[in-house]
């Protein structure tokens, strides 16, 4: 994995003194071409969740989702075949393997096993899914995990707290690391009704992912991108940077949509780079990837800064990217069909996972990042 320096001239680092991290314009763009790929899962009877959180083994080539045939549990697909492999049991309850109010997270562990979170403790299964121990940490209810340095580790206020090799929590990070959460309620509206205001919002859910020396930290507000922290190993925290030709925020912004009955409607661009999940590509680049119409996301080298934007080739609600495999965007497309009395929907859970090949469509390739993609469409 690639290892971030110190900030510099030479990098998109700093070290964060505000809420916002700085942003940098975008360096080349890439699209997901849909009229090729390799299909995965096609089954009508599947209904992934991408709500929840999707975890790729890259070095067992093992797919790892929710699905509505397991409601607790997480079932483990194959990337190259696309075939069931084993169902994971994660009951609801308060027992030491069970989750209170059931799964909220999943990370991969060291040497393909699996952490799965729950509002109070995180599970840790082996490579072969028995489960082998939990830990409760001393801290606000969480629901993201990931794994950092072979333990597991959840976001708080200030840093991650992390399992440490005697079983106590770990505080990382200069910031206030003293157990408090650190999703935030983002509010959107208020309105007046007789002598009373009420306030309307949403929870912006602090996004994980980690290597062995870094843990990224996701935070969404309800103004401007989302802010990316870097907690390394020693205690050091930075800001990255979040490319501002995806996070730009469009008031009144519309895009043509075609549904699923071929009915084109005015869609709007909406705030999407909230609540973007972070992931690790084959390269050790970062992957931010969120739900939007026309724009998932952006790969990062951490190192450098040097970024690319990914896109879709048109404005679609049909299918989203999670995840960066190979040279690939591993695509999830949804359900689609007709309602009773007219109109059509289009579901939020999926029935196909397609492997899209990526085309670099404009700007100069960033040195080592998906090294096959090349050319200019």
């Amino acid at each position: 994995m690639k290892k971030i320096g110190n900030p510099g001239a030479a990098t998109m680092l700093a070290v964060a003194t505000a809420i916002g991290a700085p942003v940098a314009e975008a360096q080349q763009v890439l699209e997901i071409d849909t009229a090729a790929g390799r299909v995965i899962i096609d089954d009508i009877w599947r209904a992934i969740g991408t709500v929840d959180d999707i975890v790729l083994d890259r070095d067992r080539a093992i797919l790892y989702v929710t699905d509505a045939e397991e409601p607790e549990g997480v079932m483990a697909f194959s990337l190259e075949t696309g075939e069931w492999i084993r169902t994971i049991s994660t009951p609801t309850g308060d027992g030491p393997h069970e989750l209170s109010e059931g799964l909220t997270g999943m990370s991969l562990a060291r040497d393909g096993g699996l952490y799965v979170s729950g509002h109070l403790r995180i599970l840790e299964f082996d490579a072969l899914g028995s489960f082998v121990s939990y830990w409760q940490p001393r801290a606000e209810p969480r629901k993201k995990v990931c794994g950092f340095d072979g333990q597991p580790a959840i976001p708080v206020r200030g840093g991650v707290i992390r399992r440490g090799p005697d079983g106590t929590d770990e505080g990382v990070g200069p910031g206030e690391v003293d157990g408090r959460g650190a999703d935030r309620v983002i509010w959107e509206t208020e309105t007046v009704e007789g002598s009373r205001t009420r306030r309307s919002g949403w929870t912006a859910v602090a996004q994980v992912a980690c290597t062995d020396a870094e843990a990224y930290v996701v935070l969404s507000y309800g103004e401007g991108p989302d802010s990316v922290f870097v907690y390394h190993r020693d205690g050091e925290m930075q800001t990255l940077a979040v490319p501002t030709d995806f996070a730009e925020v469009r008031d009144g912004c519309t895009v043509k949509v075609t549904m699923p009955s071929g009915r084109s409607v005015d869609w709007p661009c909406g705030r999407w780079n909230r609540q973007l999940r972070p992931s690790l590509d084959d390269q050790g680049d970062l992957v931010l990837l969120g739900r939007n119409v026309e724009v998932p996301g952006t790969v990062v080298d951490p190192e450098t800064g040097c970024h690319a934007i990914v896109r879709k080739p048109g404005p679609s609600l049909d299918f989203d990217a999670w995840h960066i495999y190979q040279d690939s965007a591993l695509v999830f497309e949804y359900a689609t069909g007709s309602k009773d009395g007219g109109g059509s929907y289009i579901s939020q859970q999926a029935n196909r996972v397609v492997l899209r090949p990526l085309r670099r469509i404009s700007g100069e390739p960033c040195p080592g990042m998906l090294p096959s993609v090349d050319g200019v469409g």
